[in-house]
């Protein structure tokens, strides 16, 4: 191991110590180490998205447009296979080196403080490290869970906005649209805009719950709330022209309602012109959604859906593209999901599905997923060195980094061999479900 691999090493142990996946409500600690820090966050000019799905694609398309012409830092939650994905500069996640430093330094500041913060409140902590001494122009923030509490909340938007509300994270956002809407409307500022994303097609009864919510929300905290429509025909076919793809309309709409309000707030220090949008539009990669690629020569999709309304929306898409067409699926997901609601809106899709338990962050025991999938009459395959037992198994989930090789206790490995091997080029494999697994299965297999 080289130096700089130690250096990283150590960085990794001592930020993994604070522990993945636990949440803990409340800013107020992070809030005292920024000030310590001299408070990076509000340093560089920054933008936050929150929504139940697509923001990641947001912030994506964002960071790429923006740094076209301005030194652009970007945060994007979670990383599929290295952590160092999670902060981009100029569209590269940062060095091992910027990410040893800042860590050392959050690191630091947690222990001097003696402040118990969390994971991903050290992650928005190193964020604002990075993006402070990387010299960034402006800053793109993605919102962890909800709005008004989250730890990315203490950034000072010019711009917020939302892409959509969905079912998601109940036991604390709350149980209906509307309390999950008026706590994401949280990120707004007064007198700021807040901009609402377009409805999805076929959810449009969702939409007229859930967006009187938040136009109510930005009202009482005097916060100037737009609710963004449909792109225009003309601008939605020049991008197309343009060599674009990967974008669909709505996200297409809230990059450009985004960038049209940064101006304005900025008073026309941080535009974009059009060309370069376009330009900056046409070259995002952004992994694991909707993604069709290759792993060891076998053609697959890979999707991060994994909540009802994104694996809803991966269904329907599939539908639409390969109407009567059914698929071999992997899947995997958080042993805080439900595997059946979550399976049955794959169901109309699954031609035999191959359950994954990843040891890592927490997985959903096979069996639980075996047995949601019986209950949904979806037929199942195993390899046959894989046995789930009635009963979930009892290990004790370790913190994964990229230095770590692959847990294969519970022989995931070989089902994710076993569901390539069903794949073919009418029907390439879905491999979908929570974003750890699927970085799990490009760590081992690409």
């Amino acid at each position: 191991m080289t130096t700089a691999d130690s250096e990283l090493r150590r960085a990794l142990d001592r930020l993994y110590r604070l522990g993945p996946g636990r949440m803990q409500p409340g800013r107020d600690r992070l809030r005292r180490l920024l000030a310590h820090a001299g408070d990076p966050h509000l340093a560089v000019p920054s933008l936050l998205i929150g929504g139940t799905n697509g923001k990641g694609r947001v912030v994506s398309a964002l960071s790429a447009v923006l740094s076209t012409h301005y030194a652009t830092g970007a945060f994007i939650k979670p990383h599929l296979v290295s952590i160092r994905e999670r902060w981009r500069i100029n569209e590269q996640p940062v060095s091992p080196r910027a990410f040893s430093a800042a860590t050392h330094q959050a690191c630091d500041l947690i222990e001097r403080h003696d402040e118990p913060i969390s994971f991903f409140e050290a992650n928005v902590l190193i964020g604002a490290l990075l993006f402070v001494e990387a010299g960034c122009d402006v800053a793109v923030w993605e919102v962890g869970l909800g709005g008004r509490e989250d730890a990315c909340n203490l950034v000072d938007p010019l711009v917020s906005l939302i892409t959509n509300v969905g079912y998601d994270h109940q036991d604390i956002l709350g149980s209906t649209l509307g309390e999950i809407a008026r706590d994401k409307a949280g990120i707004g500022r007064r007198d700021r805009p807040l901009l609402l994303g377009p409805h999805r097609p076929g959810w449009e009864d969702e939409y007229r719950g859930y967006a009187p919510v938040i136009e109510q929300a930005c009202r009482a905290a005097g916060a100037r709330f737009l609710a963004l429509g449909q792109p225009r025909a003309e601008d939605w076919d020049r991008y197309v022209e343009s060599g674009g793809r990967g974008l669909p309309p709505d996200t297409f709409k809230m990059v450009t309602g985004v960038l049209s309000e940064l101006k304005r707030a900025t008073d026309g220090r941080l535009v974009v012109p059009a060309v370069a949008m376009l330009a900056g539009l046409t070259r995002l990669y952004y992994r694991a959604r909707i993604e069709h690629t290759a792993l060891k020569c076998v053609p697959v999709l890979l999707d991060a859906a994994n909540n009802v309304d994104s694996l809803r929306w991966l269904a329907r898409l599939l539908m639409r593209l390969h109407p009567g067409r059914r698929f071999p699926v992997v899947f995997g997901c958080q042993v805080s999901r439900d595997p059946r609601v979550l399976l049955a809106e794959l169901a109309p899709v699954i031609e035999r599905l191959v359950p994954l338990e990843v040891p890592v962050l927490h997985p959903c025991p096979l069996g639980e997923i075996i047995a949601a999938a019986r209950d949904l009459d979806i037929e199942i395959t195993l390899p046959a060195l894989v046995q789930a037992g009635p009963e979930p198994r009892d290990y004790a989930i370790g913190a994964t980094t990229e230095f770590d090789p692959p847990d294969n206790r519970t022989r995931w490995l070989e089902c994710v061999e076993h569901g390539l091997s069903l794949s073919t080029h009418q029907a390439p494999t879905v491999i979908c479900g929570s974003i750890y697994i699927l970085g799990e299965v490009l760590r081992a297999f690409e």
